[in-house]
């Protein structure tokens, strides 16, 4: 499997396209920012749990592993057992076709058409290229095109792992989260929001820089509107207080969810941009307004963010 290395100065980033486009690894200097798989070939057995693992056509969890679009019930490949969910599309299983590259970049394609058992699993055509760039920072850029010829449904999201602490010799319960939110979305059971947002209060008001503590985390928070005066703030940020040093995520307006993930037993935090809630397919079909966007035959989509040290 083909790694691809793009460098510039002191920052470098390991790209993988065939293993579902994911960013394997992302340094700043001495600083390990990304906390991958330990291999390529482990992205297999689990292509969501390093990396930057890409999120589409949906992100995040649909409930029962079902949805109704136009009228039409689609049943979906349960990936979420326990839960009895689907969850964090198809993208990151496949092999993506590199299209261009250079020192610092690279763009890959996933073209639908080139697996013919998609259709049973997603029965509307699509393109989707990745664009990764490093210098400054590691962006990442997504062109969703429909290249069939009815409305596609979708939701797209990155799943970017972060080392916790950033520190080896630091501590995780340190490590301090900022998130320019203004709602939460509760889950139920399944880990599915429940489709009514509450206000943000006790360990989910990351307004301000908060310690993690013995926390945990798997939520799903709506962003605070983004004005074009303010586009190139952060929108989330991992601080570690033993380097003085903050992984900033600064996403388009596109993505209107993030989720926070954070588990007890892996030293390491997930701020994920989403353009729509989990769930949201299901949510829409209820008249609940969570994110979830229609493509028109021949449309195409674009959003992306960016993962950038600093200094808080």
């Amino acid at each position: 499997m083909e790694l691809i290395t793009l460098e510039v100065q002191s920052e470098r980033a390991v790209i993988v396209p065939g293993a579902g486009c994911q960013c394997l690894s992302y340094r700043a200097g001495s600083l390990d920012v990304i906390a991958g798989p330990a291999n390529p070939d482990a992205w297999r057995e689990h292509p969501h749990r390093g990396g930057i693992p890409i999120l589409f056509p949906w992100a995040g969890r649909v409930g029962g592993a079902r949805f109704t679009f136009d009228g039409r019930e689609y049943r979906l490949p349960v990936n979420d057992a326990g839960h009895g969910n689907a969850i964090h599309g198809f993208a990151c299983e496949r092999a993506f076709r590199v299209t261009r590259r250079g020192p610092y970049f690279v763009t890959a394609i996933l073209e639908s058409s080139d697996y013919s058992d998609l259709n049973a699993i997603w029965p509307w055509p699509f393109a989707l290229e990745i664009d990764y760039e490093v210098g400054n920072g590691l962006r990442l850029k997504a062109r969703i095109t429909n290249t069939g010829d009815s409305v596609m449904p979708f939701g797209f999201g990155a799943h970017p792992y972060f080392h916790a602490p950033l520190n080896p010799k630091g501590s995780r319960d340190a490590m301090l989260i900022q998130l320019d939110a203004d709602a939460r979305w509760p889950l139920d059971a399944r880990l599915v929001p429940t489709g009514k947002l509450e206000p943000l209060a006790g360990k989910f008001d990351l307004s301000a820089p908060r310690a993690i503590g013995a926390e945990t985390y798997d939520d799903v928070f709506r962003m605070a509107p983004v004005s074009k005066e303010d586009a190139s703030t952060p929108r989330a940020r991992l601080i570690d207080p033993s380097l003085k040093i903050a992984v900033e995520v600064r996403a388009d307006a596109a993505f209107e969810e993030f989720v926070v993930f954070a588990p007890p037993s892996n030293p390491v935090v997930a701020l994920e941009p989403y353009t729509c809630a989990p769930d949201a397919f299901n949510l829409a079909a209820r008249g609940v307004a969570a994110g979830m966007r229609e493509l028109a035959p021949g449309q195409t989509f674009e959003a992306g963010f960016e993962i950038r040290v600093s200094v808080p």
